[in-house]
């Protein structure tokens, strides 16, 4: 008389030959993986040491792929699972974990960690590889986008006389050749639809916006050379096409290469968001303007005064509104304590 399994599995056997399933009982010992069929006769034995086994996985069935072609789909899989750890079938360690609510917990701030410092540290070392390897055409045409679409929404010509403002061209052209010799940019002046905007700002491609409200705000010439120094500073490390890589992606970049970038640059918020330059490019733009004025004979008071200029007139609660909007350079008292000690 035969014995009666302890405990069998319920199952389903696809014997690779055919599209039928059959259903059978799976037995579970240290010889192997028995079927049976659903009156009890013996159908096969397989060595547990030719059986493929999937993973576990809560709630879903198991799989057991035997060498033959067929395949058995066990449908109680957590006892099925635990017959087979029982017999020292342990699952792997990364469906161990997965069955852990610490070790899922510890996964996912991991991964969580991981992805965070990719996007602080990856990204910004990605962007920069990629906008210097980039052709300038593509810079160019996102930064022609993003002055389209300022001069629509809040930019006019400006009000300064042709002969002033190809003075001051001028002036930085004389500069540039000592000290930014080799940088391709393209200086315009410009106002604003409504107030005075004390700011200048560089664009991708090389474009450098000087609005009428700074020249007009700046006690000395050589502050106006300054704080255009400080936009070749942005211009020669490429900060703009790097921001827009990193605040905007790719979807943008893809947009200026095949000529639809509307969509991205369809608003003034979006283009200053792409042009909120942080602290390290700030920082490395006032670098770049004091190398800019040493070589042309001068050191670093002009930017420090500017800078202090601005400061006094926020204290006093000047540049409410649009310079707001336009704020892309934050003084900070910090900022100029460090070009002191430069």
């Amino acid at each position: 008389m035969s014995s009666t399994p302890a405990a069998l599995f319920g199952a389903t056997w696809f014997d690779g030959q055919t599209a039928a399933a059959h259903t059978v009982n799976v037995d579970v010992t240290a010889g192997g993986l028995s079927l049976l069929a659903t009156d009890g006769s013996l159908l096969r034995t397989v060595g547990l040491d030719t059986v493929e086994l999937s993973e576990p996985c809560a709630r879903a069935p198991r799989f057991a792929y035997f060498q033959d072609g067929s395949t058995l789909e066990v449908h109680d899989a957590e006892p099925f699972t635990g017959a087979l750890e029982a017999l020292g079938l342990r699952p792997s360690p990364v469906a161990r974990l997965q069955r852990s609510a610490p070790a899922a917990t510890g996964a996912l701030a991991l991964l969580v960690a991981s992805i965070i410092l990719a996007y602080t540290h990856g990204v910004p070392v990605l962007a920069r590889w990629i906008a210097f390897a980039l052709p300038e055409s593509v810079e160019e045409r996102l930064g022609e986008q993003f002055e389209k679409t300022l001069n629509l929404q809040l930019l006019k010509n400006s009000d300064l006389s042709e002969k002033y403002q190809a003075h001051v061209r001028s002036l930085l052209q004389d500069a540039a050749v000592r000290g930014a010799p080799g940088i391709q940019y393209v200086l315009k002046s410009r106002a604003t639809q409504e107030g005075k905007v004390i700011n200048a700002f560089s664009l991708p491609g090389g474009t450098i916006i000087l609005l009428d409200g700074l020249v007009e705000a700046a006690a000395k010439e050589n502050q106006v050379l300054a704080v255009l120094a400080h936009e070749l500073g942005h211009v020669a490390n490429k900060h703009g096409l790097r921001n827009v890589l990193q605040a905007l992606g790719i979807g943008a970049l893809a947009s200026a290469m095949w000529g639809d970038f509307a969509g991205v640059a369809a608003n003034v918020p979006v283009v200053f968001g792409a042009l909120h330059y942080s602290r390290a490019f700030e920082l490395e733009a006032d670098t770049y303007a004091v190398t800019f004025l040493r070589a042309n004979g001068m050191d670093a008071q002009p930017l420090i005064e500017f800078f202090e200029l601005m400061a006094e007139r926020k204290d006093e609660g000047e540049g409410e509104g649009p310079v707001d909007i336009l704020s892309t350079h934050p003084q900070t008292k910090d900022r100029i304590e460090r070009l002191k000690r430069m």
